[in-house]
């Protein structure tokens, strides 16, 4: 049985894979989007880097902290694996389908975008 976010995530540039949505992004790109059930909201995150590239890098929690400073949905941080990820959280009182697909498209489209101003590549 589909997790109940799946009916809201049906459209054009979605394509749902088990816990994960794969989205379409242009010029050929795409970002995976993981999905969790929190009980009263969903917590969406991507992955941006590897830690491999964030050790390579050196600077990627101060450059993370940069982009938070001015981020409005999106946020990103090291997570327990020491990677990059972008996260947002959605409430679920109310929820459209709309409003879903508009929230994992951003954290698809911010996750990439930095993704490719550290690495120039479309790895995730």
């Amino acid at each position: 049985m589909a997790p109940e976010w799946a009916r809201l995530c049906r459209g054009e540039g979605f394509a749902i894979e088990g816990d994960d949505i794969q989205v379409m992004l242009a010029a050929g790109r795409h970002q995976r989007v993981s999905v969790a059930d929190r009980g009263t909201s969903y917590e969406l995150h991507s992955i941006v880097a590897r830690p491999a590239v964030v050790d390579a890098i050196g600077d990627v929690p101060l450059r993370a902290w940069r982009r938070n400073r001015s981020a409005l949905l999106v946020g990103f941080r090291i997570d327990k694996r020491r990677r990059l990820v972008g996260q947002a959280w959605v409430p679920k009182v109310g929820l459209t389908a709309a409003e879903f697909q508009a929230y994992v498209r951003r954290v698809a489209v911010e996750s990439d975008r930095f993704e490719y101003l550290l690495t120039g590549a479309d790895n995730e």
